[in-house]
């Protein structure tokens, strides 16, 4: 583990870039979330739909 000198966090203080960084809110997810959620909904059905289609063929097929 690296343990940040007194030196070096000065340093990282006085940086505009890392206080950029440092002071960024977090995203906020809620809307991704969402999508996915929906997303998962979505392709679950469709592969259900696939395999269904998948045994039809295959009980066709013998």
């Amino acid at each position: 583990m690296r343990v940040i000198s007194k030196e070096y966090q000065a340093m990282l203080d006085a940086s505009e870039a890392w206080n950029f960084i440092k002071n960024t809110p977090k995203p906020d997810f809620t809307q991704l979330d969402k999508d996915c959620a929906e997303f998962e909904a979505w392709i679950t059905k469709e592969h259900e739909k696939d395999r269904a289609m998948l045994k039809k063929w295959h009980e066709a097929e013998q």
